[in-house]
Parts: structure tokens; C-alpha cells; sequence
């Protein structure tokens, strides 16, 4: 029987939360046009290993982690920020799960966890940013209740530009993501 866990995670998590967070974006950007196959095959495992390091180790105030273990093992991981100068409510700045780990509830889970954190903090709306071309991840957040608000042409990890969605769980979507399991 497998056993899925979410746990704070902590500055011992940065490697692993790192090398998932690669994985994820090397599987979900190839051939998207988002980041270019050699950042994904050369510096971009350098760069978000030492993003995590440093954001683990001394956290933002109202930042908040968590992995998601099956089995003993991380597959997936969720930050959150209490604010980020939107008003939008508590912002998603990271969902990321190992690819074999995904279309299992892994991320319903971590956003439900996510939500009840805001609302334990009298926060009442959420939102993300997705790259637009992200059509699995966007498909994923409007099942969940999210609406897009805006769309912006920003610079991406490698130095190009894509478009990317700002998704928001408005109060009455945001109590259902409360209510997921």
C-alpha cells in the first residue's frame, strides 16, 4: 500500500526540491518553445539548485513549503508566499512534481494544502503565474476553479520571452480548493 505524506519542508529539502524542480521543467518546457532545450540540458539544473539553496536557507518572510513523500520518497513539492504585492491573494510561486508523479491528486492535494494555510491566515484568494504555452498545467488550475486575470510578456530563465497567465482562485473558488482532500 503507498502512503502519501505532505510535510513542511526545510533547508535538508533544497537538493531535492531542486533536482524536481528541474526534472519538471525539463518535461513540461521541451520543444514548448518557453526555455531552450540547451538551458534545459545544461545551466538550468545549475541555476535552480542555487535558487533553492539560498531561498531554503534563509526563507522569505511568509514563505511556506511543502513536499509531498510517497512512500518515504519526495515526489513533489508546493511554495507558497503570504503575499507578494498583488491583489490577488496568497501567491503560488512554485508546483512542481516528478513526471511520472503526475494525474495522481499529488498537486490537488498540494493545493488544497496550500489554501488552508491562507485561509488560516484570514487570506481568501489565490493565484499563480503558468507560462501560456504550459497547456497540461493550465488545463490542470482551470479544473481546479482558476481564471485567468492577466497575460504578460516576461522574461524567461534563459534570457527569452513567453507569455505567461496569471491564474486566481476568486473567494468562491478558493473555499473549494479548502475543501479539496
Amino acid at each position: 500500500m503507498t502512503t502519501l505524506v505532505l510535510r513542511e519542508g526545510g533547508a535538508s529539502d533544497a537538493g531535492t526540491i531542486a533536482d524536481i524542480h528541474t526534472r519538471s521543467w525539463q518535461s513540461a518546457y521541451r520543444g514548448l518553445g518557453v526555455l531552450s532545450d540547451a538551458y534545459l540540458d545544461g545551466r538550468a539544473a545549475t541555476d535552480i539548485q542555487a535558487k533553492w539553496r539560498e531561498r531554503m536557507a534563509a526563507p522569505v518572510a511568509g514563505q511556506q513549503v511543502w513536499c509531498a513523500d510517497l512512500d518515504g520518497q519526495t515526489i513533489g513539492f508546493l511554495c507558497a508566499l503570504r503575499e507578494n504585492g498583488t491583489p490577488w491573494g496568497a501567491f503560488v510561486d512554485n508546483l512542481h512534481l516528478l513526471p511520472a508523479s503526475r494525474g495522481h491528486g499529488v498537486g490537488k492535494r498540494l493545493m488544497g494544502e496550500a489554501a488552508r494555510w491562507a485561509a488560516a491566515q484570514g487570506i481568501t484568494q489565490l493565484h499563480l503565474l503558468v507560462y501560456e504555452a504550459n497547456t497540461a498545467a493550465i488545463g490542470f488550475y482551470e479544473a481546479l476553479g482558476g481564471v485567468p486575470v492577466s497575460r504578460d510578456w516576461l522574461e524567461t530563465a534563459d534570457g527569452g520571452h513567453a507569455w505567461v497567465c496569471t491564474y486566481h482562485w476568486p473567494e468562491a473558488e478558493f473555499a473549494g480548493l479548502t475543501r479539496l482532500p
